[in-house]
């Protein structure tokens, strides 16, 4: 068992994120894997990452540094949402930031 799922992030307690609708993984030059269903898996069914935080060698095995990722949300209104990276050390969390379009909270 994993260090992480040992401990429960209180961040993510009372988070509810908005609805993941795309996760892709390539290496560059190579098509793109379509990974949405794997990453549902640990975003779980309230949007708030099963309350844990996650190394990269939890969610993407068998990947590394050679590999991109791509993310997407889609917020109750309508918002896209997305974070993008490249696959971090096995040990290093998965924890990259959300990016949010400027005027999201501009027009609330």
């Amino acid at each position: 068992m994993s260090l992480t799922n040992l401990i429960k992030q209180d961040y993510y307690i009372n988070y509810k994120g908005p609805n993941l609708t795309v996760a892709n993984i390539w290496k560059k030059g190579q098509e793109k894997e379509d990974i949405t269903d794997h990453i549902k898996t640990f975003y779980g069914e309230n949007n708030n990452w099963n309350q844990k935080l996650y190394t990269y060698g939890e969610i993407l095995p068998n990947k590394n540094n050679l590999y991109h990722f791509y993310v997407e949300f889609q917020s109750d209104n309508g918002r896209k949402h997305w974070f993008h990276g490249m696959v971090g050390g096995k040990n290093q969390f998965f924890n990259p930031p959300l990016a949010s379009p400027f005027n999201e909270f501009n027009n609330q």
